[in-house]
């Protein structure tokens, strides 16, 4: 009996997740997505260094690495360390960029995604463009010093080529301690951030600039900003994701 009742828990449990997550998305068609299920990067999809060929930002003090990455039986991790590097920069972390397998003008982005428990860390969630920059589109951005304050963004060239920046801070549950999920919804007039399903913001501004499209890079950080110290970080620290999914409207 007590097996029998554990093993039906179990399937509610289960079943739960999965209705709340469900992969199918009504009015949607399901375009790009990893699971993270197979315990290994999938080097056809993603690469791990920027569009652009770097592994570092100018001045930045991270090294996106080769292998910063570990794996549960259903989530990607990518670690932030202070092990040696290539450029001997201070710290060393992970990102994964799809620009090479896929990119889409419009649709919903989605991830389910935990964040680093200590300060000291800049996990993001954004979407850009190859062609030129801007645009971009940040999901999210946390400096992980107030992990109850997501950073929701979008960048552009308005009609003299300058560049404009439109943020928005808002506040959360604790984004470190447990996966929730974050989303855009962009179409040709305007562009919608979600949390766990809920509509946080809505921005018309600098959308129709927006003609490009956009891949993904999911990133991890090591940074001063914002008022995170260094000192009191804890290394190593993990970025941990369920999963990504990206739709466009059925017709």
């Amino acid at each position: 009996m007590i097996k029998q009742l554990l093993f039906i828990t179990l399937v509610t449990v289960f079943s739960t997740v999965i209705a709340q997550n469900p992969i199918e998305k009504e009015g949607w068609e399901l375009t790009f997505n990893d699971e993270f299920n197979a315990k290994r990067i999938d080097y056809k999809v993603w690469q791990n260094y920027y569009y652009w060929g770097g592994r570092s930002n100018k001045g930045g003090i991270t090294y996106y690495g080769e292998d910063q990455f570990q794996f549960t039986d259903s989530t990607l991790r990518i670690v932030s360390d202070k092990e040696d590097n290539k450029e001997n920069l201070p710290y060393r972390s992970g990102m994964i960029d799809c620009n090479k397998s896929f990119k889409q003008q419009h649709g919903y982005f989605e991830i389910r995604c935990k964040i680093p428990s200590s300060t000291g860390f800049w996990p993001a969630f954004w979407l850009v463009s190859t062609e030129s920059w801007p645009p971009e589109i940040d999901v999210f951005e946390f400096h992980t010093n107030e992990p109850k304050s997501i950073s929701t963004s979008i960048h552009w060239l308005n009609k003299k080529r300058e560049k404009k920046r439109q943020t928005k801070k808002s506040k959360i549950n604790n984004a470190s301690e447990g996966f929730y999920t974050y989303a855009v919804e962009w179409n040709q007039k305007k562009i919608k951030w979600f949390y766990n399903g809920r509509r946080m913001k809505t921005s018309r501004r600098g959308v129709k600039s927006l003609i490009y499209k956009m891949h993904i890079i999911i990133s991890l950080g090591v940074n001063e900003r914002k008022g995170m110290i260094l000192k009191n970080a804890i290394f190593p620290n993990y970025f941990e994701i369920d999963y990504v999914r990206v739709y466009k409207k059925k017709d």
